[in-house]
């Protein structure tokens, strides 16, 4: 089963520099933060596995620090990047591969399973669904699953007021605020509980949810531009602190979804 947006999702990456995407400070605060989470739940020698890896900015960094990583990415451009970046780095297996056919990979593989991309680009509920259940298959008992996603709040205000484009988003807004699922406009969004809806039915347990970015991205001429090295890790800490709460999930453009496979 191969994405059927896959062209679709191909040509906004083969026009985006995905290699620099952490550069900035306020794009940092989304690394950073799950990393962290990452970290808390890697132990020594397990076996990490990267969904939608892109360039490898968290599969080369794991497979730095000794864990045993492979890395999966759909976009060969992505992938071309990751594999000369990765020179050199031990632990580090990567290959060309779709989220929803995994097939290439055995049951109850990974300790951990990151799905760190796949989801902003699936646009029905059997494709979510498929990406969520072959990220469960090859995961091990008891074993630790991570997924990104976007909220709607930020396609709204990251890309609809922030860069002026609130009139022409107006179509894809449904009456209770989410967002439409529409291929061409590249990404997708959730609120927080619908998200979670999707592992009811699946044998997970949840563990929490992290806004990894909170603001950051709406604010981040300012940041970027103005703030200080002091009050840029005042802010950092502070969102460290915060990250888990429920009044900094519905605001984060960024969100990450914790659960643990039984």
């Amino acid at each position: 089963m191969i994405n059927k947006y896959k062209s679709i999702i191909e040509s906004k990456y083969n026009e985006y520099d995905e290699d620099v995407r952490f550069d900035r400070m306020s794009q940092k605060f989304e690394y950073l933060t799950t990393m962290r989470y990452i970290q808390k739940y890697a132990k020594k020698g397990c076996k990490i596995l990267e969904i939608g890896a892109g360039t490898g900015r968290y599969s080369i960094a794991l497979a730095k620090m000794g864990y045993k990583v492979t890395a999966v990415e759909l976009v060969e451009k992505n992938l071309q990047v990751l594999q000369k970046n990765a020179k050199g780095v031990d632990n580090l297996v990567s290959m060309q591969g779709d989220c929803l056919d995994l097939s290439m990979l055995k049951d109850n593989t990974f300790d951990i399973v990151l799905c760190l991309g796949p989801m902003y680009h699936l646009f029905n509920k059997k494709d979510k669904n498929r990406a969520i259940a072959e990220s469960i298959r090859v995961c091990k008992p008891e074993g630790v699953l991570m997924f990104a996603y976007l909220s709607h709040a930020s396609i709204v205000w990251g890309y609809g007021v922030r860069k002026g484009n609130l009139s022409a988003l107006a179509y894809g807004i449904n009456k209770d605020g989410s967002i439409k699922d529409i291929p061409e406009e590249i990404f997708n969004s959730f609120y927080t509980e619908d998200f979670a809806k999707q592992f009811e039915k699946t044998n997970t347990k949840f563990l929490k949810q992290v806004a990894t970015d909170g603001l950051a991205p709406t604010m981040r001429e300012y940041i970027d531009e103005k703030m200080s090295e002091k009050d840029y890790n005042l802010l950092l800490n502070w969102h460290f602190a915060t990250c888990e709460r429920v009044d900094q999930l519905g605001y984060s453009s960024h969100l990450l979804y914790i659960c643990k496979k039984l």
